[in-house]
């Protein structure tokens, strides 16, 4: 009986204390110095998890990864812990910038003085995340450790690879692209054809017709024989990437680009099931550039069918909308492939549909051009009109309330379709950039009058009623007759 007792009572210690080792929790300082002061107390380094409540990323590691019991146990034992708020607190936003803290999630290992031993950004799970901290401890695979080396000369290929792998987890770019430019500019191109450089490769190319791009595609043979399929793969997710935002219409399209991509996904693999997509995707493009809408829905309905990105699919819908040039019969077998997809549909994306939908059916407001700024000084030229140009960003929200609630009104169409030439583009994709920069826009929503040479005239901002609208654009137009 003395027995059974002593078990049971050895039993319920073993379970207590399996259930204070599941909650224990990571001990955090408050600040800085009572982080370093605590460090140097105890001669152990401080792991400070740099915290913002509105990043996924933060939430997520705060939530599930650090309160993992092994990793709590391991993180106690091994450093003194800090955690602050880098973006509400006054404090945080100064280390912040102090530490070069921008995206989240984002650790940093200081030593006792404060200075960067490590830097991780970006979330994983707990194992991976405890053998990332074990590797900013050890002087020999640490950020801190790795620059030192390299600054003191060394350009081993393989220490060249490691260091860029630690560079590209703190996101170090500047340093990143300079390791890697040495790395593959200066070791013996054998190197470059090796598993181990894919990486690096694939990271610095990822911008199609860039100098790293061209470098692998123009080498795609000898780096299958070591890489495989992953080659084909990173060349039509390249040049998908830069089809992407004309398919979506932020972009123009252009030819020559065009014959350029299917010429490319054309001589990797003619069985490559994904480039057989993009291939498809380029013919619906020049379809719709050259308005041949019918062919251009029976061409999409069939890159649909077997498409797996269903965003994609869902933007390249919406676009229909914008197509406001198409023939009663075409808007109405737009309307109806649109309709047939909303019977799974929900929530925002119903609502975008059914808006889109409604836009084919009943629109009578603003067309606007699809191609880019040199078409529409073309067509103005042609039909000697001044240009309208709505200048709008993703994000903004005068924007989108202009473009569902302004631009598609009667009022709007029947003042502007025969006035202007009329454009929309996006200040932040394409050319829209190099033209925030010549414009000197500094805010959303922005519109503008151009002559038919291209030349600004008349500036107005903000959300703006159709009437009001209308009437500041006639303003617009009587100062091109003084």
């Amino acid at each position: 009986m003395k027995n059974i007792l002593v078990i049971l009572l050895c039993f319920f210690s073993i379970a207590g204390w399996a259930k204070e080792d599941k909650n224990k929790q990571i001990t955090y300082c408050t600040n800085l110095e009572e982080a370093m002061q605590l460090a140097a107390k105890k001669h152990k380094p401080i792991f400070f998890n740099c915290y913002a409540g509105w990043s996924g990323g933060s939430i997520m590691m705060d939530s599930i990864v650090l309160k993992d019991p092994a990793l709590v146990k391991f993180i106690e034992k091994k450093f003194v812990s800090l955690r602050v708020d880098m973006v509400k607190t006054p404090a945080g936003r100064e280390l912040a910038k102090k530490y070069n803290v921008r995206f989240y999630a984002h650790f940093l290992i200081l030593d006792e003085k404060g200075d960067v031993l490590h830097r991780i950004v970006g979330g994983c799970k707990a194992p991976e995340f405890q053998k990332r901290l074990e590797e900013g401890l050890n002087p020999k695979t640490s950020l801190a450790g790795l620059s030192k080396r390299y600054a003191k000369g060394d350009r081993n290929p393989d220490f060249l690879i490691d260091y860029a792998k630690v560079l590209n987890m703190a996101d170090e770019k500047e340093k990143y692209n300079e390791v890697t430019d040495y790395y593959l500019k200066h070791v013996d191109t054998s190197y470059l054809f090796d598993t181990k450089s894919w990486k690096i490769l694939s990271k610095r190319g990822r911008e199609y017709n860039s100098e790293w791009f061209n470098f692998i595609y123009n080498h795609k043979e000898q780096l299958t024989k070591s890489n495989g399929e992953a080659v084909s793969e990173f060349i039509v997710a390249s040049a998908f990437q830069k089809v992407y935002p004309c398919m979506i219409l932020h972009a123009p399209y252009n030819k020559e680009f065009m014959t350029d991509v299917e010429e490319k996904i054309k001589s990797v693999s003619t069985d490559y099931a994904p480039g057989k997509q993009l291939l498809d995707i380029c013919n619906v493009l020049r379809l719709r550039q050259e308005k041949r809408y019918t062919e251009m829905l029976e061409a999409w309905a069939k890159v649909m069918a077997n498409f797996p990105n269903e965003q994609v699919i869902w933007k390249f819908d919406l676009t229909l909308a914008n197509l406001q040039d198409m023939s009663a019969q075409e808007k109405k077998k737009a309307a109806d492939y649109l309709q047939s997809k909303i019977g799974k549909l929900q929530g925002n994306r119903l609502e975008q549909y059914q808006y889109a939908i409604e836009s084919l059916k009943s629109y009578q407001g603003i067309i606007f051009e699809t191609g880019t700024l040199q078409d529409a000084i073309n067509k103005a030229r042609k039909e000697n009109k001044p240009i309208f140009v709505d200048c709008f960003t993703s994000w903004c929200g005068p924007c989108h309330m202009m473009s569902t609630k302004v631009f598609p009104t009667k009022e709007a169409g029947d003042f502007f379709n025969p006035r202007f030439v009329n454009i929309k583009i996006d200040m932040e994709k394409g050319e829209g950039k190099e033209l925030l920069k010549r414009w000197k826009i500094d805010a959303f929503h922005t519109y503008l009058i151009l002559n038919s040479e291209g030349e600004v005239v008349y500036t107005s901002k903000g959300y703006i009623p159709a009437p009001e609208l209308i009437k500041r654009m006639q303003e617009g137009l009587d100062s091109l007759k003084k």
